[in-house]
């Protein structure tokens, strides 16, 4: 029981690399608040967790509007009183050449995967702030450090994230609370559907795809840093390549 009583909310939290962690936090006795723009998805895992014994809330959550985001933590704070742990989890990766991609490509891959981020984390922080301590940890990938072709989108938007993740880490140590990204590597997930149906031999070999599941080890290990002590402004990559 790791984070037994600890809070933690988390967004994308309906599928994927989301699901499994909430699943994994709530197994290690952290109250769960999962977040996603499909309520059927939320419900799906929230009946997981109260069969598993868990305690739950599921807030759908539309992170391109900062008003919904608002309520997300409000009902959170209302519900259990505080946030310990922020994972922002929720992304899209819109895949195509650099010369066809489209102002609105850009536009919603910057809402979600850096703006969704910012919006949590600017309604979150008071919050931490408040209770004097708090961990948030952003999910990056490898491609935010080094490109890839036919994803420009995405690599730029995991690039600025990353920044982002190291400026606030350098904001709000003082007040208690650490910031830290985890770049997970290659996970079979719907969102990275087309990449791994299609991922040649030597791909799979150097840096095997994992199961969403196999990335929970290291998202329990940074929410179990402590905020006074803690690594902060860091990435914790387990890709098995530099590469992407």
């Amino acid at each position: 029981m790791q984070l037994k009583d600890k809070i933690a909310l988390i967004t994308g939290g309906g599928r994927g690399i989301g699901r499994a962690i909430s699943l994994a936090y709530a197994a290690e006795g952290a109250r769960v608040v999962i977040a996603a723009r499909s309520t059927s998805q939320l419900d799906g895992v929230a009946a997981e967790i109260v069969v598993q014994g868990g305690e739950v809330l599921a807030v759908p959550t539309d992170l391109r509007i900062q008003t919904e985001v608002d309520n997300l933590v409000q009902q959170t704070v209302d519900r259990f009183g505080r946030i310990d742990i922020l994972v922002n989890n929720a992304g899209i990766n819109p895949r195509g050449l650099f010369l066809d991609s489209t102002d609105e490509e850009w536009e919603q891959g910057w809402q979600i995967n850096v703006m969704g981020v910012v919006r949590c984390c600017r309604a979150t922080l008071p919050v931490m702030q408040e209770q004097g301590s708090g961990n948030i940890i952003n999910v990056g990938s490898g491609m935010g450090q080094v490109g890839h072709a036919n994803l420009s989108v995405y690599c730029a938007s995991k690039a600025a994230l990353h920044g982002l993740t190291q400026a606030i880490a350098e904001e709000v140590w003082q007040d208690g609370i650490i910031a830290n990204v985890l770049i997970p590597g290659p996970v079979r997930t719907e969102l990275s559907k087309p990449a791994w149906e299609s991922a040649d031999s030597f791909r799979a070999q150097s840096d095997p795809w994992k199961e969403p599941e196999q990335v929970v080890a290291s998202a329990l290990f940074l929410a179990t840093q402590q905020p006074d002590s803690g690594m902060t402004g860091q990435i914790l990559s387990i890709m098995r390549r530099n590469s992407p």
